[in-house]
């Protein structure tokens, strides 16, 4: 998958602080439905809602999160396996990163990926990767509303060197 040519990815910027794994699940909806936000920083902030209520995409209860503090795992897996139709799960790739990327560049042949990162101790963003190229990830960071490559040695490292965080924790 490549990412669309009418598609701006400075418009998808996260409108705030917590919205990066909403705005990575309103970009997999465009890149998988070909749905266009007309108002990006508005769809983010009602799939943020979405997200951290006790309500699934798929209509099914869920544990409720504080809206601070971003988006939690399980919710993005509900919505992308709504938004691609296959059962999604997460990897805690943290322990073995190497592992953590061999699995991202296997589903990301198929499907758009969450992928976790943060520090050493804890995950703080969320990045959306689409395409494997050799030995790079393609990815959309919605911190900066780029289009980033990152190698595999990075990924394997906990170089990972996106939005200022190093760790790979999490292949959603």
């Amino acid at each position: 998958m490549d990412w669309p040519a009418d598609l701006d990815p400075r418009a998808l910027q996260q409108p705030d602080r917590v919205s990066c794994g909403a705005v990575s699940v309103v970009v997999a909806r465009a890149l998988v439905e070909g749905d266009r936000p007309e108002d990006p920083a508005a769809a983010a902030r009602e799939e943020h809602r979405r997200l951290t209520s006790s309500r699934s995409a798929r209509d099914r209860m869920q544990m409720p999160w504080p809206r601070r503090f971003g988006t939690p795992p399980w919710a993005v897996a509900n919505a992308l396996t709504s938004i691609t139709g296959e059962r999604v799960a997460t990897v805690n790739a943290r322990p073995r990163a190497a592992v953590g990327f061999d699995i991202l560049v296997e589903q990301v042949r198929t499907r758009p990926v969450a992928v976790y990162v943060g520090n050493r101790w804890l995950p703080r963003h969320v990045v959306l990767a689409f395409a494997a190229r050799g030995e790079e990830v393609r990815l959309f960071d919605p911190a900066r509303g780029a289009v980033v490559d990152v190698p595999e040695e990075r990924w394997v490292t906990h170089r990972v060197g996106v939005a200022g965080w190093s760790h790979l924790w999490f292949v959603v």
